[in-house]
């Protein structure tokens, strides 16, 4: 939630916002209309990235207080067709393929099989796996404009995890570790097991296993997922797991906390602009000696795979670069 006493109007939010071009004095002012009800029109220029709550370093998370003014509105004016989707999401058949009571459970939220072939194999052999509508945790919606759907699904979402009564629960999903191990803070929502995310798997899993490690020795570009602006912690997990499997995170201008988003929640709003963004990225990546752009979400995979591999990059989601790796 946005805490107005701690934000001192620095303007570092919007001007530091990889997206928009304002200078100091205009980016306060843009804040301070924000913080006095007004909707200036970086509420409509807005990404939904959420980097903004990084950018600020003492702590208002002004991005929440521009998505509750997107809520308010509807400045956005999203299409219907996609708001009706994410509706009808937590409706959709949901599976639960039992595992070992021993092993943690894996949440595949709903996006699990966007990437035929990604969980076979030994790396998540025994686990319980549970995906589907049930296990949708709405976060997505914040691309939309929306955060109530977030707050009001969340309850539901922990729940039906619960049920399958692991200690923990390996979650897939970037959107659904933020809001088991972030959001729900704020929704003073208890998680009665230990959400795990699948970065912090796939490091302890090579750890166990680093005798079977052939280095990668490759040069990939990290495409980060604008969920993990919640939990920037695991980000030194990601470079402890790629310096193991030898893989060379490139130094570059959009990564870290400068990251860009894949385009993909620009593409109801604005094509060309979601266009840009991708070129933005995808260019950065080969300026700066990668080879090859590594992916955590597969909807960031699926929209930047064809524009990258154009540019000569191959692409790769981490679970395969692991497996490349454990041979």
């Amino acid at each position: 939630m946005f805490i107005e006493e701690k934000c001192d109007l620095c303007g570092d939010c919007v001007f530091m916002c990889p997206y928009v071009d304002y200078d100091r004095e205009a980016s306060i002012r843009q804040f301070r209309r924000l913080k006095e009800g007004e909707t200036p029109e970086i509420v409509s220029q807005c990404v939904t990235c959420v980097a903004c709550n990084q950018f600020c370093d003492k702590g208002a998370n002004p991005f929440d207080l521009i998505l509750q003014r997107q809520e308010e509105t509807g400045v956005l004016d999203i299409p219907e067709q996609n708001t009706e989707m994410f509706r009808n999401l937590p409706n959709a058949p949901s599976q639960v393929i039992p595992g070992e009571e021993d092993k943690p459970a894996l949440g595949l939220c709903s996006v699990g099989d966007l990437i035929p072939g990604l969980f076979d194999g030994p790396l998540f052999e025994g686990m319980t796996v549970l995906k589907g509508g049930d296990y949708f945790c709405n976060v997505g919606w914040v691309h939309l404009g929306y955060e109530t759907p977030v707050r009001e699904g969340a309850r539901r979402v922990v729940d039906n995890l619960a049920a399958a009564g692991a200690d923990e629960i390996v979650l897939y999903h970037d959107d659904c570790y933020a809001l088991l191990a972030s959001m729900v803070q704020d929704y003073g929502i208890e998680v009665p097991f230990r959400p795990v995310h699948i970065i912090e798997y796939l490091l302890e899993y090579v750890k166990d296993h680093a005798d079977e490690v052939k280095p990668l020795g490759i040069n990939v570009a990290y495409q980060q997922p604008c969920a993990s602006r919640y939990t920037p912690w695991k980000d030194e997990q990601l470079d402890e797991l790629f310096r193991l499997i030898g893989v060379e995170r490139v130094e570059r201008e959009h990564d870290r906390r400068f990251a860009l988003c894949c385009g993909s929640p620009m593409m109801p709003r604005d094509r060309d602009k979601a266009m840009r963004i991708k070129e933005r990225n995808v260019e950065d990546a080969v300026k700066h000696g990668a080879q090859a752009i590594a992916y955590l979400c597969p909807l960031c995979m699926l929209n930047l795979r064809k524009p990258a591999a154009a540019a000569g990059l191959e692409n790769h989601h981490i679970i395969e670069l692991v497996k490349q790796a454990l041979g």
